[in-house]
C-alpha cells in the first residue's frame, strides 16, 4: 500500500534527463548520501528512484547501485539509522575480512625476499641496508582487506529484489566506476560492451580503496577504487547526454580556524591521521573543482547541482570515513545538512529545477529529522519499494 508518510510520486516525465552521481566517501560518506537522498526524496516531485541515469563511485557506487535497483531512500535511510542486525532484509553476514590465509601465503616468500634484499644492499652499487626495511612492504598482500563479503551481500540483495544481478536488469541505467590498475584506465561498467560483469562485482571494484582493500580481478583485469582518477566522473553523466546533474560528494577538506575554531589549534597537533585525511580532502576536492569548472566552460547548457558538507563540518571532518558505527549519525546529518541548504537557498534552486520539469516543495516546512518509514518488518518495506519502483516504470511508459 503507498507510503503513510508521503503520497507517491506519479507524474509524467519530463523530456530533461537527469542523471544522479554519487561520489567516493567511504562507509561514512555513503551513508551521509543515503541522508541526503533522503531529503531529496521528500523535496522533489519527481523520485530519485525516477531519474535517467545513475554513476557511481567508491562508496558512493553502493548507494548509486541500491537506487538504480529500486530501493527507496526511505527504505536505506531506515535500514542506516537503525540497530538491527540483518541489513535490508538480508542475512547479517562480516562485510569485510582480514584474509588471513593471503597472509600467511606472502609469508612463506620472506625468506627470499630478504636474502634477495641483503645481498643486493652489500653488492649493488647505490644500495644500502635502509632498503631492506623497505622490501619487507613485498612480503604485504596488495591489500590488508578482502571485500568480497561486500559483493556476496549485493549479489544476495539483488537477486531477492529483482532476481538477476545484471546491468541488463536493471530499472535504470547505472554506470560504476572502477580503475584499472596496471593501465591506470578508468573503466565504467554498465557502460555498452562492459554491461556482463555483475553488479556486486562492479560495485567490489569501485570500492577497493588501494592499499586497505585488495583489487579486484574482473575478465582477467585487476580493479581498484573508481575515485583514483577522479572523484566524481561527472564527465559520464554528461556523455549520457544528462541535463541535469545532481552529485552528492561527502569529502571535503575542514577549514580550520585555529584561533576560536573547534579544534582549538592546528590540525597538526592531532597527529598522522588527520594530516593524512585532510590531504586526501584537499587533493580529492581540488580535482573536483577544476572539474566543475571545466565542465560549466565547455558544456553551458547542462546544469550542476552539487550537494556536499560545509567545509567549517566539524562532525563530518571529526569521523573516519570507514567507521559504520557512527552511520545513524551521519545519515541523520546528511539530511539535516540537505534540508538546511535548500532552505537558505530556496528561490534559486526552485528556479533550476523547474527548468528540469521539477517542481520542488518548500524546505522551510520539512521536519528536521525525517519520519521514520511506516513498515517495519523487512517484507514490507521491499514491497513498498516495489512499488515505487513499478510507480516509475509505469510513468515513464505515460510520459
Amino acid at each position: 500500500m503507498p507510503s503513510a508518510t508521503r503520497p507517491r510520486k506519479r507524474r509524467r516525465r519530463p523530456n530533461k534527463k537527469v542523471a544522479l552521481v554519487c561520489a567516493g566517501g567511504g562507509i561514512t560518506g555513503a551513508v551521509y548520501e543515503i541522508g541526503c537522498l533522503r531529503a531529496l526524496d521528500e523535496l522533489l516531485d519527481r523520485s530519485v528512484l525516477d531519474l535517467d541515469l545513475y554513476v557511481g563511485i567508491s562508496g558512493g557506487a553502493v548507494v548509486a547501485s541500491l537506487t538504480a535497483a529500486g530501493l527507496s531512500p526511505a527504505e536505506m535511510y531506515d535500514e542506516a539509522t537503525s540497530r538491527r542486525g540483518g541489513m535490508l532484509g538480508t542475512t547479517a553476514a562480516p562485510i569485510y575480512g582480514l584474509g588471513g590465509l593471503e597472509f600467511l601465503k606472502r609469508s612463506v616468500r620472506a625468506p627470499r625476499v630478504l636474502t634477495d634484499a641483503i645481498v643486493k644492499a652489500l653488492t649493488a652499487e647505490g644500495r644500502n641496508l635502509s632498503d631492506v626495511a623497505w622490501s619487507v612492504f613485498e612480503i604485504l598482500p596488495p591489500g590488508l582487506m578482502d571485500s568480497s563479503g561486500v559483493q556476496k551481500f549485493l549479489h544476495r540483495l539483488f537477486r531477492s529484489r529483482l532476481r538477476s544481478d545484471s546491468f541488463r536488469g536493471l530499472p535504470r541505467t547505472l554506470l560504476v566506476v572502477a580503475v584499472d590498475i596496471d593501465s591506470g584506465e578508468a573503466v565504467a561498467f554498465g557502460q555498452e560492451g562492459r554491461t556482463d560483469v555483475p553488479v556486486s562485482k562492479a560495485v567490489q571494484a569501485s570500492i577497493a580503496l588501494p592499499g586497505l582493500y585488495r583489487p579486484v580481478r574482473i575478465g582477467g583485469r585487476d580493479y581498484v577504487d573508481g575515485g583514483v582518477r577522479k572523484t566524481a566522473h561527472i564527465n559520464l553523466a554528461i556523455q549520457h547526454g544528462a541535463d541535469l546533474v545532481i552529485c552528492i560528494n561527502p569529502i571535503v577538506p575542514f577549514v580550520n580556524n585555529t584561533a576560536d575554531g573547534p579544534l582549538r589549534g592546528h590540525i597538526s597537533n592531532r597527529g598522522v591521521t588527520w594530516i593524512l585525511d585532510q590531504t586526501m580532502r584537499i587533493m580529492l576536492h581540488g580535482r573536483m573543482e577544476l572539474g566543475l569548472q571545466r565542465y560549466a566552460s565547455e558544456h553551458p547548457d547542462v546544469d550542476i547541482l552539487v550537494l556536499e558538507p560545509n567545509q567549517d563540518d566539524m562532525r563530518m571532518f571529526s569521523y573516519n570515513i570507514m567507521r559504520y558505527s557512527a552511520r545513524k549519525v551521519v545519515a541523520e546529518h546528511g539530511y539535516r545538512t540537505t534540508v538546511d541548504f535548500f532552505r537558505r537557498n530556496a528561490a534559486r534552486y526552485r528556479k533550476l529545477f523547474a527548468r528540469h520539469g521539477i517542481r520542488m516543495s518548500n524546505p522551510a516546512r520539512l521536519p528536521d529529522v525525517p519520519p521514520r518509514h511506516p513498515h517495519r518488518s523487512s517484507l514490507a518495506r521491499t514491497l513498498d519499494s516495489s512499488l515505487d519502483r513499478l510507480d516509475s516504470r509505469l510513468d515513464s511508459r505515460r510520459g
